[in-house]
């Protein structure tokens, strides 16, 4: 069980760095949308998806190492829960890994959430935008006659 342990805390560790990584572009993203650096914005969407790939792929190892040793401790593939059915040394080990890893994870969501929320602000102001200069297009534009009317 060391050895499964050991394994699981190594994946633990390397999720949470790449988690990391992801992070620091969520940031980037923020401080891009808030300084109206738009041009940034596609180069940080490439490197949030490359970042994304990498995050699955752990994912899906850290899924399959949580499923073996639950079978193995008959409890649920939730790291809390095999650290529970752990002996101490062994549960000791993914202590740190679980925790780090989960401040990051919420680190990341909160951001994401704020990035999510600046988006959907500058949407709805550039709707807006369009919306009144339509308006307005429409209006001084006098289509009607075929006239342009500069009144104010």
């Amino acid at each position: 069980m060391p050895e499964s342990s050991e394994r699981l805390a190594d994946i633990l560790l390397k999720q949470d760095e790449i988690l990391s990584e992801l992070l620091v572009v969520v940031v980037r993203q923020r401080d891009a949308l808030k300084e109206g650096r738009i041009a940034d914005l596609q180069d940080l969407m490439s490197e949030l998806r490359r970042l994304a790939v990498r995050a699955q792929a752990i994912e899906t190892k850290r899924v399959h190492a949580s499923d073996g040793m639950a079978r193995e401790l008959m409890c649920e593939p939730v790291v809390s829960e095999i650290i529970k059915a752990l002996p101490s040394e062994a549960a000791s080990m993914l202590e740190g890994p679980a925790k780090k890893l989960t401040g990051t994870v919420n680190g990341l969501k909160m951001e994401m959430s704020i990035v999510s929320r600046l988006m959907e602000e500058a949407t709805a102001l550039n709707n807006m935008l369009l919306a009144e200069w339509r308006r307005l297009g429409q209006r001084s534009l006098g289509f009607a006659s075929g006239t342009f009317d500069t009144k104010i």
